[in-house]
């Protein structure tokens, strides 16, 4: 993109090389062009998608007077383009109930964005980005070029076998300058002379990452063929054994075992459970609740079925009077639930 041609003090070269961008997709933005979506509430969904995106789980708590002022929008224009964007799906608000610091005050909402199914089923058919291989300068495809033409006029597989009678040992790739479509019409012109009894050693050698396949004895493969055809075998299973675990290949390394991914309420489900709570417990006790209900969930007995549904259990148990702090849960035990941002003084949709 031509931004520089006037000059560094072009004022448009300065906005395009100093100040911060704001990312849309263009798929979500063209959908919510095709549905009328009024400016108002575009503005409303775009910095919201801004904030969780920042965020990183696609969730954002902005007091409607921020959106408002942020927006250059009043307040009830603000509702309202909430109230539009949940009824088409794009996003989704949680009321967490009163701000424990300010009972008097409503809590800022949690609000999460998110995809309509329609924009998802037709989502494959809006083009890709091109790789970032394709944006390569003049000067970086210079600098690459040494490199590939190094590997290039490398010896090929039946050079070795020449040399050498067992050239498969380095297992090197037989089309290194190749990807994507080129590479898999490569191999079928590579495989497709082959007779039934071959193809079906050759898939069975690649399935069992072996670096040998038997061929006929009269084989329609040449010589060179039948070499980059092994040569093939023996990269596929040197790097299926390199991608191993190192325990696997070493019965001297002890086997670590692999840990549990950490399971983390969002901020979304966090709210919900704290409205929950303040709705069914009196407000002396739904502190320490929550903290009991967060760490069974994440950490404790719960932790073994779905999140919602142990959320429910939990619940359930509240209502009923059944709940017992957990034994193993440690008595200091506390995380950060959620940043939450200044209270807000009107309830949003």
């Amino acid at each position: 993109m031509p931004v520089d041609s006037a000059g560094s003090r072009d004022p448009r070269s300065r906005l395009v090389r100093e100040k911060y961008f704001c990312v849309r997709p263009r798929p979500l933005e063209q959908w919510l062009w095709a549905k009328r979506v009024p400016a108002s509430a575009e503005r409303v969904f775009w910095l919201h998608w801004q904030e969780g995106m920042l965020r990183g789980d696609w969730c954002s708590e902005l007091p409607i007077r921020r959106v408002a002022r942020e927006c250059h929008l009043d307040s009830s224009t603000v509702t309202r383009a909430y109230q539009l964007l949940i009824k088409i799906g794009c996003m989704r608000r949680s009321d967490p109930g009163r701000d424990p610091a300010n009972p008097f005050q409503q809590a800022t909402a949690v609000t999460e964005i998110r995809l309509p199914r329609e924009l998802l089923v037709e989502l494959d058919r809006h083009p890709n980005r091109r790789a970032i291989t394709n944006h390569l300068t003049s000067t970086d495809r210079r600098t690459l070029q040494p490199a590939v033409v190094e590997e290039s006029t490398a010896p090929s597989a039946s050079e070795i076998s020449e040399e050498n009678p067992s050239p498969m040992e380095e297992g090197t790739d037989p089309f290194p300058q190749l990807t994507g479509r080129d590479r898999l019409r490569a191999i079928t012109e590579l495989t497709e002379p082959m007779s039934t009894a071959e193809r079906h050693a050759y898939q069975e050698a690649v399935r069992m990452h072996r670096p040998r396949m038997t061929f006929d004895a009269a084989s329609k493969l040449s010589a060179e063929a039948r070499d980059k055809a092994l040569q093939l075998l023996t990269w596929l299973a040197k790097t299926a054994n390199a991608g191993s675990h190192p325990a696997h290949n070493n019965p001297t390394v002890p086997r670590v075992p692999q840990q549990e991914p950490s399971r983390k309420l969002s901020v979304f489900e966090l709210s919900h459970l704290h409205r929950k709570l303040q709705a069914t417990t009196p407000p002396s006790v739904a502190p320490d609740l929550m903290r009991q209900v967060v760490w069974s969930v994440e950490a404790g007995p719960l932790r073994r079925f779905d999140k919602q549904h142990a959320l429910h259990i939990a619940l359930k148990k509240i209502r009923e009077g059944l709940w017992t702090r957990p034994h193993r849960m440690p008595p200091n035990w506390a995380r950060t639930l959620s940043h939450p941002s200044a209270p807000e003084t009107c309830k949003a949709a």
